[in-house]
């Protein structure tokens, strides 16, 4: 499969900073400790794949804010690891003017505008003080081995708020997602086949487009400029490019996997789970970090919370029947050599106790949470909604049901529930529709009107005559009226009646990695989307191409792990079992060649967790490395709270003014 650890996500983003950046630069000065400054862009890049213990193995002796006062180490160099923006670069000038360093690295975390090249150049003082100056191409984080985020948080409304089509802000923040996702391409070592989502309803978004086609002419300038233009007609990986209206109900819909749950019904600030022990001392306050270094929490985090229960008391159970040795302590009489084992496991077995506990407290404020709130039921119901079995009596004889029970739902459930409602049931809001809603649910007036903002996402909300705030807007009154297609999960168990919803991600992946992807909606860059055929590429199964070793831009990284042996048309028969050993041995090699070929999803304004984890899922299934990103990864409360903000005008953030155009290039 694809995901050897060589070429894992994580560790690609991991090695460009250790071994590409802090070693391979720095030869010179391999071994002498330094100080590594960072800005806010570049911290986020850093803490993402590194750990304090990584860092110092690589001679980092401190890390440090550059937008904070520091203290002069004149005997240390100082390596900047900073995006390339007026203002950063202005204070790695004002620092080599005061000497704080022996030496100044610069590292770029994407590719420098002129102005910002030239300012440097300017300082005599940077000048005799400049060791190094590089463009890492290294400007997103990894939320995990199979997703990443370029940390454009406000995507979402600057992208599909009223007044964002063809404005200013939009234009700057689609050169920005472009240009972080052209440094994605840069680690990976790959030259991307480029397909987005030309498509919502009956009119076409340009979002998705609008950041394939920078995409694709950020590559094309690295290209040129480091002389291998050529490579781009040996595409190394497949990338498709799609927008949040691709799919509005997984950011909305109640996910039932432990990671999704976690994140969703429990308050984990960057990951960090926050609980309380009781000692002899009294209760004490703890934290745990649920990520890639706890085991358990790899284990299971993909698990249907149903599965989790059942492991964790089995684990439980296990370790209530042995003793702290692993069973050892269990006999009477200890042999020296025993005794010395169970000393040896007490260390593992009781940080494995620990992890236990610390899952066993988070399943419990789950299940906590589901019974105060009877979520078990409002998402089953939820489940029929979406595939359309159930109604809007349906949601108000539940909402009636649990008032009369005593429990309250918080208000965001219920809009959840709403959400899910009007997305897959089409035009079925007017005022009237709203004031209804607000009877039955308790909700406001402004908790009632983001239903509607659905609308800017290509959702046909709003019934026929119903007054639009958004009909000049970029979908206006062309967005789709029929019911969405829904993907549906097989499975086995009454649990699975909660689980049923497939993200649509899901979807298109397989038929990416098969060929049948549409490819009138699905167009690639350069090619009209009003092609009634995909032009040929090299996932289709349907058609015999010749495989050539895999070719890489100069900027790869990863090895030969994706050479695919020789041309297709070589053997030849005028056997009929030969052309049939030919066919089988040519459909070996497209296999192969689909394998060793990397499968990016890049979804502008945010994803969920329900999508991370299909790429697991998918990678496995597929036997090739899916990995997905976004401009930000999202939770049910945040994708709300930014649908509430898309009723509001667009204005260009201040921090878009550092932003090379792309337009010209």
């Amino acid at each position: 499969m694809a995901d050897s650890s060589a070429r894992a996500f994580a560790s690609v983003t991991k090695r460009r900073l250790l071994v590409d950046m802090l070693t391979t630069k720095l030869r010179d000065r391999a071994s002498a400790w330094r100080v590594l400054i960072v800005d806010n862009t570049s911290l986020r890049v850093v803490s993402s794949a590194c750990k304090m213990s990584d860092l110092a193995e690589a001679c980092v002796s401190v890390v440090e804010n550059l937008d904070v006062a520091r203290a002069p180490q004149p005997t240390l160099d100082g390596v900047y690891f900073i995006a390339p923006s007026e203002r950063s670069v202005a204070r790695v000038v004002e620092d080599c003017e005061k000497k704080l360093y022996r030496k100044a690295h610069v590292f770029f975390t994407s590719a420098a505008p002129r102005g910002v090249l030239n300012a440097i150049k300017a300082s005599k003082a940077c000048v005799s003080m400049l060791g190094n100056c590089s463009e890492m191409n290294l400007e997103y984080f990894t939320v995990d081995p199979k997703g990443f985020s370029v940390g454009v948080e406000d995507a979402l409304r600057g992208t599909f708020a009223v007044g964002s089509e063809q404005s200013q802000a939009q234009a700057r923040m689609m050169d920005m997602i472009a240009q972080r996702l052209a440094t994605v391409m840069v680690s990976l070592g790959e030259i991307p086949s480029i397909r987005y989502m030309a498509k919502v309803g009956n009119k076409k978004s340009d979002v998705s487009r609008g950041v394939a086609d920078r995409l694709d002419r950020s590559l094309t300038a690295l290209l040129r400029a480091k002389g291998a233009e050529a490579a781009k007609n040996n595409p190394t990986c497949d990338v498709l490019i799609v927008d949040r209206s691709f799919d509005v109900i997984a950011p909305v819909v109640h996910e039932w996997t432990y990671e999704s749950m976690v994140t969703d019904l429990l308050n984990v600030p960057n990951g960090v789970y926050q609980y309380k022990i009781t000692t002899k001392k009294g209760e004490e306050s703890k934290e745990a970090v649920l990520g890639e270094n706890d085991p358990l929490w790899v284990e299971l985090r993909h698990a249907h919370i149903a599965e989790v229960l059942t492991v964790l008391a089995d684990k439980a159970k296990t370790f209530a029947n042995v003793g702290p040795g692993g069973g050892v302590v269990g006999g009477r009489d200890l042999t020296t050599g025993q005794l010395k084992k169970a000393v040896e496991a007490l260390p593992r077995v009781l940080e494995q106790q620990a992890k236990l506990s610390v899952h066993t407290s988070i399943a419990g404020e789950i299940n906590a949470v589901l019974q105060k709130s009877a979520l078990s039921e409002v998402g089953r119901l939820e489940q029929d909604v979406v595939f359309g079995d159930a109604t809007s009596k349906d949601l108000i004889a539940l909402f009636n049901d649990l008032d009369s029970r005593g429990v309250r739902l918080p208000m965001v459930e219920k809009l959840r529930l709403l959400l899910c409602y009007v997305s897959s049931h089409p035009q079925k809001i007017d005022e009237s529709e709203k004031k209804r809603w607000m009877t039955n649910t308790g909700l406001t007036l402004a908790d009632v009107n983001i239903l509607q903002n659905l609308e800017l996402l290509g959702v046909k909300v709003l019934k026929d005559g119903a007054s639009n705030p958004f009909s000049s807007s970029m979908f206006g009154s062309s967005t789709k009226s029929i019911r969405p297609k829904v993907l549906e999960r097989k499975g086995a168990g009454s649990e699975w009646d909660l689980f049923r919803f497939l993200p649509t991600m899901a979807g298109l992946v397989t038929e990416l990695d098969a060929g049948t992807l549409d490819a009138t909606e699905y167009p690639s860059v350069g090619i009209s989307p009003g092609a009634a055929n995909a032009p040929p590429t090299m996932m289709s199964p349907t058609k015999s191409r010749s495989v050539r070793t895999r070719t890489e831009a100069s900027w790869a990284t990863h090895s030969s792990a994706g050479s695919l042996g020789g041309d297709g048309d070589s053997e030849r028969s005028a056997s009929g079992t030969n052309h049939r050993r030919s066919d089988s041995m040519t459909s070996n090699r497209a296999a192969s060649q689909r394998s060793s070929r990397r499968l990016i999803v890049f979804v502008v304004g945010g994803m969920t967790r329900g999508e991370l984890r299909e790429a697991h899922v998918l990678s496995q299934k597929l036997h090739r490395e899916v990995i997905i990103g976004s401009t930000s990864l999202e939770t049910p409360a945040s994708f709300v709270e930014k649908l509430a903000g898309l009723a509001s005008v667009a204005s260009i953030p201040e921090k878009y003014a550092d932003i090379a155009d792309l337009s010209g290039l």
